[in-house]
């Protein structure tokens, strides 16, 4: 028998890994949210292809519509354009405008106006809005300009833009991570989810915003305007054709898979291609390609794709029943070439192609020789910057003198219009958030529906008291919390329970400590941390975090894994609370557990007897003040800014 209780800490607190169910820990929380985000987004589909009707059709789409406006945060109220042309540059065969615009009071947006030679072509025009994918220099690589030069040559006014953060539209002076547009685009949208926005609100109000002023020009058809991209440009064209009525057609690229298959693959992407409970009411990608059908959709993907293919073959076979079912199988199509994600040659042309055919009315264009298309790409050179197919002259260059958009007068980023909103909300809400607002904004369920079994359970005795080790079994949705509790013979001090985000070894010093002034104590690790985390690094796209995966996850299904683990918190001081006899235990956490704590502390106040954190993360309303601070989807909750500031429920 070991003779003092102390010694054993560094033992307990040590032990590896513990296997339930011949499963990893880390692997069963995860594999709980990816099996529930693969039968919701079975069940979307299977709801899609249920309508039978146009008229249930008309039904679904309009429903689920409502739902993805309002769970990117809705959209503002459209204001002048104030559009500037900063230059003109003529080419062999088309010109190119330099221009920008405001797709929200002072806020820019830089394009690229790629226009056919007029003696070739006609005015007006039929047009194409493209979004550019994830490229640093925007609108200015290569890939993009060549999607320009495309479209012109073959009739059509095309506009290509620079989203946030990318080109001319870096949003921090000082913070753009140059090797990474997806960072920076979940920079954004960690802080607009506090306030129950996305950053697909801004990226979708840009492209809005951008088909808008296209058809605000004399050379333009307004009635003939389709809108295609590759990769997040595929993400912003699948999303605009969905829910904007006025494109005639669209041909999202690299994009459009299913999400069960993309999650499978390569985990969630960046902040726009998770929206907050999408799968829950429908917003998947068979639910963007047929929420405007019987509009026409090419679906553009190749074979080797991290969106995979086979998966983008599931949604195709589906949107043809959904098509057919309407009488027009011809308005959607499927366009695939070999290779990993990119465009290529025969997909681009055939994107253009399929806008003839619906755009400018051209019959013959589509369908074409797909063979004769894809032996366009033999001899195709791939980069993985996206800057193949390089000009043999000069590629155009920026719009604004300085290179960046916030050197214009008065230029707002969209840190300031987050800001600006904080405000707005924050002269309207309670100075002290209700307990049942809290409750419903978080949803962290009461503890008194929650049950969990003890099991796995090892004790050891020690002259001055006992270690117990088990696994708390959440009976809801069967995903363990390690408990180990430390238990003198002659308890004097109030029992202690303590969590971190960093493992429970972290806490041996504090342990020991709290064992030599008499207090039982217990260290609690919620999903996510601990022996629960998952190894090695999150699949998630843009992660520097391995729970940053969980959160997306959780956010697709419409959770928040910081409701999971408060509840987690909760399960785990009932039980320890019943095992010592006491009515309530002293909290402490430390790093990121201090949000989780501090909402199971606020909710389930009776089982807590005080709270203190330890080196804590900023509030929420410091993390959208300042946006060049650290912060994780992991440690917010969608909304909450509207109702509550986590800190505000630490307070006694």
């Amino acid at each position: 028998m070991v003779t003092n209780l102390a010694l054993m800490v560094s033992v307990s607190l040590g032990t590896p890994q513990i296997q339930y169910a011949g499963m990893n820990l880390g692997s069963l929380v995860r594999d709980r949210l990816f099996n529930e985000a693969v039968k919701l987004d079975r069940a979307a589909d299977q709801r899609w292809v249920a309508c039978r009707t146009a008229k249930e059709l008309s039904v679904l789409q309009q429903e689920v519509r409502q739902q993805a406006v309002a769970a990117v945060g809705g959209f503002p109220e459209k204001t002048p354009l104030n559009a500037r042309t900063t230059g003109l540059v003529r080419k062999d065969g088309y010109t190119v405008e330099k221009v920008y615009f405001e797709s929200r009071p002072n806020h820019h947006v830089t394009a690229h106006l790629f226009l056919p030679d007029s003696r070739k072509y006609l005015p007006p025009y039929p047009g194409v809005v493209s979004p550019c994918g994830h490229s640093f220099a925007g609108k200015n690589a290569p890939a993009y300009q060549r999607v320009g030069v495309t479209g012109a040559k073959l009739g059509f006014a095309t506009l290509v833009y620079d989203p946030v953060e990318q080109g001319e539209r870096h949003q921090l002076r000082d913070g753009a991570e140059k090797w990474s547009t997806a960072r920076e685009h979940c920079r954004i949208g960690k802080r607009a989810a506090l306030l129950g926005w996305n950053a697909a609100q801004f990226r979708i109000w840009d492209g809005i915003r951008a088909l808008d002023y296209l058809v605000s020009r004399l050379d333009v058809d307004a009635r003939r305007v389709g809108v295609l991209g590759l990769s997040g440009g595929g993400t912003l064209s699948a999303y605009l054709n969905a829910l904007e009525n006025r494109f005639c057609a669209a041909a999202p690229a690299g994009f459009l898979s299913t999400i069960r298959d993309v999650y499978d693959n390569s985990g969630p992407q960046d902040a726009e291609q998770v929206i907050f409970g999408q799968l829950k009411f429908g917003f998947n990608h068979l639910g963007m390609v047929t929420m405007r059908a019987p509009s026409p959709v090419m679906i553009i993907a190749s074979h080797a794709d991290f969106f995979p293919f086979m998966g983008a073959v599931d949604t195709f076979e589906n949107a043809q029943r959904i098509y057919g079912m309407l009488g027009v199988p011809e308005s959607v199509e499927l366009m695939h070439t070999a290779g990993p994600h990119t465009w290529y040659e025969s997909t681009r042309n055939a994107a253009f192609l399929w806008m003839r055919r619906w755009a400018a009315n051209d019959v013959t264009a589509w369908p074409a020789d797909r063979a004769a298309l894809r032996r366009m790409d033999f001899g195709f050179k791939y980069d993985k910057d996206n800057s193949a197919l390089a000009f043999s002259e000069p590629p155009v260059q920026n719009v604004t003198e300085s290179g960046c958009v916030l050197d214009l007068p008065g230029s707002r980023s969209v840190y300031d219009i987050m800001r600006n909103e904080l405000a707005r909300v924050d002269a309207k809400r309670m100075s002290r958030p209700a307990l049942e607002s809290v409750r419903l904004a978080a949803g962290v369920r009461p503890l008194d529906t929650l049950k969990a079994t003890p099991t796995a359970v090892k004790a050891c005795q020690t002259a001055d008291g006992k270690v117990v080790q088990m696994l708390l079994v959440r009976d809801d949705d069967l995903v363990p919390i390690p408990l180990v509790a430390f238990l003198p013979e002659n308890a004097k001090g109030t029992p202690v329970l303590l969590c971190t985000d960093a493992g429970r070894k972290s806490l041996e010093t504090e342990v020991r400590g709290l064992l030599d002034a008499g207090h039982p104590v217990a260290v609690a690790e919620m999903r996510g941390f601990g022996e629960s985390a998952r190894g090695g690094r999150s699949v998630f796209h843009a992660a520097s975090r391995n729970d940053e995966e969980l959160a997306m996850l959780s956010f697709a299904i419409g959770e928040n894994i910081v409701a999971r683990r408060a509840e987690d918190i909760a399960v785990a001081a009932r039980h320890f609370c019943n095992m010592v006899g006491s009515k309530s235990v002293e909290l402490s956490a430390a790093g990121a557990a201090a949000i989780p704590a501090a909402h199971a502390f606020f909710l389930e106040r009776r089982w807590f007897r005080s709270f203190e954190t330890k080196s804590p993360p900023p509030s929420w309303h410091t993390v959208v003040e300042r946006p060049e601070l650290p912060f994780y989807f992991a440690d917010s909750v969608h909304g909450a800014l509207r109702v509550y500031d986590w800190v505000e429920l630490a307070k006694p």
